[in-house]
């Protein structure tokens, strides 16, 4: 209930920052140039909130999700090169408590997500609007505490690295403001998960250590859409993953062989963001 109430408030306070600015926009329009198509220098700071869901299923049946509303910051650095390209950095930071939920029970964990990203992009104008290709190298991690089910839970952490390629589509919709949308396919290059499997107890220690599955198979996609203004922006974005089986770890505790292995996994993002423009 209490991220419900916090999305609530968030979305409102976007709708009232929106028309804040809106109206001072408005008021200094004759005073201003047309708001540019073309990609600037700038520094954008936003804040982010967002719907999440992950899962895994095991042999095409379910095995646990987290789903929960998280919130976070965002900051993105952009530096052009001539007339028609850039290069940008940009970072993300979301937490928030999401319901764990498996055969063995459901229970609130503690999420945190962290993400960098360098692009490089080249663009173009087309007649009256802007298409801009870009690609370049993603980090994402995310750490969840099962601990906080109580006994028998443990740490994970999950790393992946990947190449985001993706078009950005942007054109005026009047004097002050713009409509940018773009769409993008993520390779995923490399991944693993560690689970602190020392934190159940000294017997698990004793056999699996704290186990580091790689994960070689899966993409990511994302779509996203802005309306912006000279200084400021708001729009939806949706994030999405899925990633195959990881491959298998044997220990061997003789006579008796175990194995491990991290399921295959969906990632959902669905959520709100507001920026403002330096």
């Amino acid at each position: 209930m209490k991220h419900k109430i916090f999305s609530a408030s968030i979305v409102f306070g976007i709708i009232l920052f929106g028309d804040l600015f809106a109206n001072e926009s408005a008021q200094e329009s004759s005073k201003k140039q047309s708001i540019s198509l073309k990609t600037r220098d700038e520094i954008d700071v936003g804040l982010q909130n967002y719907w999440y869901k992950y899962a895994e299923e095991v042999d095409g049946a379910f095995f646990m999700s987290n789903t929960g509303y998280k919130y976070g910051l965002s900051a993105t650095g952009i530096k052009t090169i001539g007339d028609e390209y850039y290069m940008s950095a940009d970072a993300r930071y979301a937490t928030g408590d999401v319901k764990y939920k498996s055969a063995s029970g459901t229970g609130n964990v503690a999420d945190k997500m962290y993400e960098i990203r360098v692009l490089a992009g080249k663009e173009a104008i087309i007649e009256n609007y802007l298409l801009s290709s870009y690609i370049g190298v993603g980090y994402r991690r995310l750490d969840n505490d099962l601990r906080d089910l109580g006994s028998g839970g443990y740490r994970r952490t999950s790393q992946y690295l990947y190449i985001p390629i993706g078009v950005t589509h942007r054109f005026a919709l009047d004097d002050i403001s713009r409509i940018s949308s773009s769409i993008e396919y993520d390779y995923f290059a490399w991944g693993e998960q560690k689970s602190y499997l020392s934190d159940i107890s000294a017997a698990y220690a004793a056999v699996y250590g704290d186990p580091i599955n790689k994960q070689k198979h899966g993409y990511g996609a994302r779509i996203n859409t802005a309306y912006e203004q000279e200084n400021w922006s708001i729009g939806l974005f949706f994030n999405y993953w899925k990633i195959g089986d990881s491959q298998i770890n044997y220990y061997v505790v003789f006579p008796t062989v175990y194995s491990a292995m991290e399921p295959k996994n969906e990632t959902k993002e669905v959520g709100v963001q507001i920026k403002y423009r330096f």
